[in-house]
C-alpha cells in the first residue's frame, strides 16, 4: 500500500471518529436550562426580577446595575435605557438591602422600580429607591418598623440594640425622604402592619404611576 493510500485511510478513520462524536439527536445537545435562558433574555432587556426573600443575595442585583453603568459610561444619562426592577417580595433582611438602595441612588443609568404585586417590608424600601416608580393596580405595599432581637452578653445585646435603633431611624428618614408621607402619619402607622394599596401608594408618593398599560414599563 503506497503512502497516499495510507494517508487517505487515516483521514477516513478520523472522519468516522468525528461522526461518532457529533450528536445527531436533540436530546444529546447541551441546551441551556429554560430558567437560565429566560434570565439572560430579561437581562438583555435590562429587566431584573426581585422575586425572593431579601438577603445578601441582592448583591447580585447590585453587580448587574454596576455592569450596566459600565456599559453606559460614554452614553449621556438622558439617552440611557432604564434598568427595570420588578419586585415581588414579602421582605426579609432590611439591613441587607441598604447596599442595593445606595447603589440604585448612585446609578446614573435610571432605575425604575415596579411593584409587581407584593412589595413588603424590605421590598417596600427597594420600591422606594427607584428613580421612577410604578405599581400594578392590585399591588400591595407594606411598611412597618421591622422586627429584631439580640443575644449574648449584656454588653453585646446593648450594642446590637443600639445598632438596630440606628437602622430603624435610618429607615424612617429614608421613607420620609422618598415619599410624601409626613412624620405624623408615619408615627401613627409605624407600630402595626401598614398595608398600602395602589391608590394610596400613588397618593403617598410611594409610586409615581399606576400601571394601566404595559407600554409604561416595557
Amino acid at each position: 500500500m503506497n503512502k497516499l493510500n495510507k494517508n487517505n485511510m487515516g483521514m477516513e478513520n478520523l472522519l468516522d471518529e468525528l461522526q461518532i462524536s457529533i450528536p445527531t439527536k436533540i436530546a444529546n445537545l447541551k441546551l441551556p436550562e429554560p430558567d437560565l435562558l429566560n434570565y439572560y433574555k430579561l437581562k438583555e432587556n435590562r429587566i431584573i426580577w426581585i422575586d425572593f426573600d431579601i438577603d445578601e443575595s441582592v448583591d447580585e442585583v447590585c453587580k448587574d446595575i454596576l455592569q450596566i453603568n459600565m456599559e453606559d459610561i460614554n452614553i449621556p444619562v438622558e439617552e440611557r435605557k432604564p434598568i427595570k426592577l420588578f419586585i415581588y417580595s414579602r421582605g426579609g433582611d432590611g439591613q441587607a438591602c441598604f447596599m442595593l438602595l445606595d447603589i440604585i441612588k448612585l446609578s446614573k443609568t435610571p432605575v425604575y422600580t415596579i411593584n409587581a404585586g407584593i412589595s413588603m417590608s424590605a421590598g417596600a424600601l427597594i420600591l422606594l429607591a427607584g428613580h421612577k416608580r410604578f405599581c400594578l393596580k392590585n399591588s400591595i405595599c407594606l411598611i412597618h418598623s421591622g422586627s429584631g432581637g439580640a443575644t449574648g452578653t449584656y454588653e453585646q445585646t446593648a450594642s446590637q440594640m443600639k445598632d438596630y435603633e440606628h437602622f430603624v431611624n435610618s429607615m424612617r428618614e429614608y421613607i420620609l425622604e422618598r415619599s410624601t408621607i409626613d412624620q405624623k402619619t408615619f408615627n401613627k402607622h409605624k407600630s402595626h402592619e401598614w398595608y398600602i394599596y395602589a391608590d394610596e401608594q400613588l397618593k403617598l408618593g410611594i409610586v409615581h404611576e399606576i400601571v394601566e398599560d404595559l407600554d409604561q414599563i416595557l
